[in-house]
């Protein structure tokens, strides 16, 4: 749906999770987009993550545009990408 648009997804796990469980539970459910560990805390620290889930996401400019705590519903996170990937 975003694919020609330039949207992309990228899954971080917390470093205070389990990265093989982790693994399995996107393994398990078929995630479509890659998943990594944050084995440094870069990311963790970079973006303030202090709870997950959590929802990032970034213009095409890399800036961040809209920050969601919790689980966030289909219909929101569309409405979010079509605001942000109309800007383009």
């Amino acid at each position: 749906m975003f694919k020609d648009r330039g949207v992309s997804f990228l899954g971080v796990n917390v470093p205070w999770d389990n990265k093989w469980s982790a693994r399995k539970f996107a393994e398990d459910r078929k995630v479509p987009y890659a998943v990594g560990h944050d084995e440094g805390s870069r990311i963790t620290a970079l973006y303030h993550v202090d709870a997950t889930p959590i929802t990032f996401v970034l213009d095409p400019e890399g800036d961040v545009v809209f920050v969601h705590r919790g689980k966030l519903d289909l219909e929101r996170l569309t409405a979010v990408l079509e605001q942000v990937s109309d800007k383009k």
